[in-house]
């Protein structure tokens, strides 16, 4: 199930950064706000799933995360974040939409660094 997890929350973030994107389009996105409720549903299974196999061993697993996936990971992170409290926004109107989707970014990429250090350590 970490394969699982690491797929699910790579795919997670990707849908979330594709939605932040679509705020910055002219036309706008009439379909967006609807669009970033299915990956902010997917963050309490995929919080629950490596809580519980990772339990104490948490931050074991994210030092055996390899540098190529953790730089680009804590860069998408940071973006995230960036837009959960603000600092970027696409056109007026889209502030809660890209809050909201910055959010699950950043949640998905922390257990799902955590995900694939459970897959690299074999727990």
């Amino acid at each position: 199930m970490s394969r699982g997890t690491v797929v699910l929350t790579a795919g997670a973030v990707l849908w979330c950064a594709f939605v932040i994107a679509t705020t910055f389009l002219p036309g706008g996105p009439a379909w967006a706000p609807l669009a970033v409720y299915l990956p902010g549903f997917l963050v309490l299974p995929v919080v629950l799933h490596t809580l519980l196999r990772a339990r104490s061993a948490a931050l074991f697993c994210l030092a055996h995360v390899p540098k190529p996936v953790l730089v680009p990971a804590v860069v998408a992170a940071v973006g995230g974040w960036l837009c959960s409290f603000g600092l970027v926004t696409g056109k007026p109107g889209t502030e809660s939409l890209s809050a909201v989707a910055g959010l699950v970014i950043v949640l998905h990429v922390a257990f799902g660094l955590i995900a694939v250090g459970m897959v690299r350590t074999g727990r």
